[in-house]
């Protein structure tokens, strides 16, 4: 009865190929958590290094944070309570508590390293050579790009991720990374709530 009711994701065919283009001609597919670590998560990780190792990268991350160094107490709130809307959404459904759990925190650590790369470190290197405007083009068509090619997302849903992009980083004009990692927490969440499995396609964005 619990599974007529709250059917799990990997019984919803509607909700296969939502996100990921299909198969190659070899039948591969990205299809699993693991997939998803290896490909993307590793990916952003690097780039997310790469970044931070650039000359000035620090002084640039720094003055994205005083807001959080000086009010900690209302970010800290929100992630809590993020946290707990999140718990109570995913135990809708059922699953592993542990995977799901990994799940939400894997979001919560993709949303800093793409945050640090593609709205602060890397658009903040190139605008001494270009406006703040074709900066961000260049990073947000990269960031929809990887996209595209770690978690081969449609391009329908790459050019979603694009813009989405650009609105992060105009709100990341008012310099406060906390806040907008936060918002791109939510929102890769509410987009993928779910971990992904060997038989749905439930792929990170």
């Amino acid at each position: 009865m619990a599974n007529n009711t709250h059917p799990d994701v990997t019984q919803q065919s509607p909700q296969l190929g939502r996100l990921q283009r299909g198969p190659t001609v070899k039948g591969y597919r990205v299809e699993s958590f693991t997939d998803i670590l290896k490909r993307h998560g590793t990916t952003m990780g690097f780039l997310a290094v790469i970044c931070l190792m650039a000359p000035g990268s620090f002084s640039i991350i720094a003055a994205t944070i005083t807001k959080l160094i000086l009010q900690p107490v209302p970010y800290f709130l929100t992630l809590l309570g993020l946290l707990v809307f999140f718990s109570a959404w995913t135990a809708r459904r059922p699953g592993s508590i542990k995977r799901k759990t990994q799940w939400i925190f894997y979001l919560l650590y993709i949303s800093i390293v793409e945050e640090l790369t593609f709205r602060v470190i890397f658009p903040s290197l190139l605008t001494p050579h270009f406006s703040w405007l074709t900066a961000n083009i260049v990073s947000n068509v990269l960031f929809a790009g990887i996209h595209y090619i770690t978690l081969r997302w449609k391009l329908r849903n790459c050019i979603v991720t694009f813009v989405g992009g650009m609105g992060l980083s105009q709100l990341m004009t008012h310099g406060d990374l906390a806040l907008v990692v936060l918002i791109h927490w939510l929102g890769t969440f509410l987009n993928t709530p779910f971990p992904p499995t060997e038989k749905n396609n439930y792929s990170h964005g």
